[in-house]
């Protein structure tokens, strides 16, 4: 997240208003490996895919992407 210039704040946002890309997304796999594709604009303006699991009530964020900018990091 952090090399790709993406907050906690941001992925929430993304979470609570983006929209599902069912082109990106798995939801065809069995309970707690599905795999939703949510994309949006942020506040500051950035475009992002946040890829999350959902099992049962816990979402886990699998990673986050700036549709915009192709970030230069290397992510260890």
């Amino acid at each position: 997240m952090e090399c790709r210039h993406i907050t906690e704040n941001e992925i929430a946002e993304i979470i609570h208003n983006g929209k599902i890309d069912y082109r990106k997304s798995q939801l065809q796999a069995d309970d707690c490996h599905k795999r939703y594709a949510l994309e949006g604009n942020t506040d500051e303006n950035q475009y992002l895919r946040v890829i999350v699991a959902e099992c049962g009530d816990v979402l886990t964020v699998i990673t986050c992407i700036d549709l915009k900018q192709d970030w230069p990091c290397s992510c260890h």
